[in-house]
This record gives structure tokens, sequence and C-alpha cells, in this order.
């Protein structure tokens, strides 16, 4: 019973053989049969055609082409793609995900250091405020003991500086790409040195007999432009979050202008009311500075550009309907064919 079973597949396996590849008696009596009958078949043995890997599909005659949309990320203000994005051609980049290379190619970087990296920079902005504010109101109560609120002053502009240090040691070894990345996030290293400044002018005018007036002025300027700088944040961060960053830094640069504007009156009106408005507002921004979280979609990616495989922008429906009608009259202009 093996012996028989064992001979039926062996026939069935050669009938099976033959009939995939083609014969000569299939081919014809041609001195091309030869050839004909070592070409593979393209059909199998119920006439199917067969699936071939390698040949691409070809539209047909009168069937318009269809492109598959492919998305490329442009959330940056350029329109560019960012140091690190990955290329479209490659892979498509969907709506909230993004990769940025970490330095050294080692892996990819995560956007969230960004918003822990400005969390900790504006809890070190709000230390620094808060010992400038109490350095004002020791000189404003203590006229006499100038040194105690110099090494106020001169430890304020420390802490101010140290913010940034803070700030780029939570970015990580890719801080570089991210900041090339998101440039927007330079807006708040460049608040914290003009509060830096601000706190080394304002003990330059205490230091100084006679530029008082010149380093006073100094301090207040630099003040106000480290609010209005705060204040500009929100329009270099997503639409989405630009509510919530602006509550947010909208307390802290009122403050720090309201405190430059008590600077400028203490120039000219030395009162003890005068004195007591220049700690009072360093106090409201220092509190607000250290209370601020940054939100989570601040600097995330969200944002995608569908468009064509050939990388141009997928038109909109009046631009579709223009080019269909040109295309239109070119095609009356050339007269029917055939």
């Amino acid at each position: 019973m093996k012996k028989h079973a064992l001979i039926i597949s062996l026939l069935l396996c050669a009938a099976a053989a033959a009939a995939q590849a083609p014969s000569a008696s299939d081919c014809g009596a041609t001195p091309a049969a030869d050839a004909c009958a070592a070409k593979p078949k393209n059909t199998d043995i119920f006439g199917i055609p067969l699936p071939s890997a390698n040949a691409s599909p070809t539209p047909e005659k009168g069937v318009p082409e269809v492109k598959l949309p492919i998305l490329i990320d442009d959330t940056g203000n350029t329109g560019k793609a960012g140091p690190g994005t990955k290329d479209p051609a490659a892979s498509s980049v969907t709506a909230g995900q993004a990769e940025v290379t970490s330095a050294g190619g080692k892996g990819p970087a995560d956007l969230s250091f960004l918003e822990r990296a400005s969390t900790s920079l504006h809890l070190w902005l709000g230390l620094a405020l808060a010992l400038l504010a109490a350095a004002e109101a020791f000189a404003a109560d203590n006229p006499g003991r100038r040194t105690v609120s110099l090494a106020g002053c001169a430890l304020a502009a420390a802490l101010a500086l140290g913010s940034i240090a803070a700030a780029y040691f939570e970015l990580g070894h890719g801080a570089r790409e991210l900041l090339a990345f998101r440039p927007g996030f330079l807006l708040y290293f460049g608040a914290a040195l003009l509060l830096a400044s601000g706190a080394l002018s304002q003990m330059l005018s205490r230091f100084s007999a006679e530029g008082t007036r010149f380093w006073g002025g100094a301090s207040a300027f630099f003040l106000a432009a480290a609010g209005a700088v705060l204040l500009a944040v929100q329009a270099r961060v997503n639409p989405e979050a630009s509510a919530v960053v602006m509550a947010g830094h909208v307390p802290i640069g009122a403050a720090l202008l309201a405190a430059g504007a008590a600077r400028v009156f203490l120039l000219f009106s030395p009162s003890r009311p005068a004195r007591a408005a220049l700690p009072v507002f360093l106090f409201i921004a220092a509190a607000m500075a250290g209370m601020y979280r940054e939100s989570p979609d601040a600097f995330s990616l969200h944002f995608s550009t569908v468009s064509d495989a050939d990388g141009e922008p997928a038109a909109s429906g009046p631009e579709k309907a223009a080019t269909g009608r040109a295309n239109e009259e070119a095609a009356d202009k050339k007269g029917p064919r055939g």
C-alpha cells in the first residue's frame, strides 16, 4: 500500500511540474520554440495570471494616475525640516510624532526635554528675582548697609545666569539639535541674560556714586526688556498652547515692566513709596515665575502638511477647478484627436 502511494505521489509531482513549465509543443514547431519553452509561464494550471513582484502596475489608457499623499512636517517657521527630522522620502511623519537625532547619532532625542528645561529655567529665574527683591527691600530699609545689598544683587545675577546652565543641563546631549529645531526656546535664555544684566546694573548703581543715574536707567531698561521678551514667547510656541503660555507669562512680564517703571521713577523721586514699589513688583514677578510650569504642547510637534508624492502641496478646491478648466481649454485648442 505504501509503495503504491509513493508511486502515485511521484506521478502527481511530475504532472504538476509539467503543468507549470511550458513545453515545446505549446510553442509550436518554429525555430524559436526552444526560447519560448525556456520562458516562465505567466499563468497557472487553471489559466489565471500569476502576480508579478517586479512588474509595476501601469494605468490603463484614459484612467488618470492617482498619487498617494505623504505627510511632511512643517512645524518650523521656515517650512524646512529640522536638522534631525527624518527624510519624508524615506518614511512618512504622522501628526503629533517626530524624531530629532541626539548628539552622536545614538538615538532619538525627546522633545519633552524642552518642557522640563523651561520649567527649571523659570524656577531659577524666580529665585533670582526673589533675591533681587529682598536686596532692594533691605536697601530701602537700611540705606547705610550697602555691602549686603551689593552681595544680594551679585548673587541674583549669578542665579539668573545659573538658570541658563540649569536649562541647558536639562536638555541633555541633544541640546544643540533641540535648540536648532526649536529656536523660540532661546527667548528664555535672552530673558535670563537681561535679568542678570539688570541685577548687575543695579549693583553698579549702588556701588558707584557718580554713575548712579546711568546704571539706574540701565537697570530699568534691562528689567523692562526682560518683561517684553517673556511676553513675546507666546508667539513662538504651538498655536494650541499659545493661550496657556501667554496666561503664564503676562503676569511675569507685566510685573517686570512695572518694576522697570518704578526704577525709572526712583531716579527722579527717591521717596519711600517709590522705594517700596520696586521690591513689591519684583516679588510678584518672582512668585509667578517660580509657579510657572511649561505646557506639554508648547514645543511638541502637532502639525503636518499633506502633499503629493512628488513633494508638491496638495491644491485646494478652487485651485483644482482652475487647473481643470485650463486643461480643458488647452485640449479644445488642439482639436479632436485621430
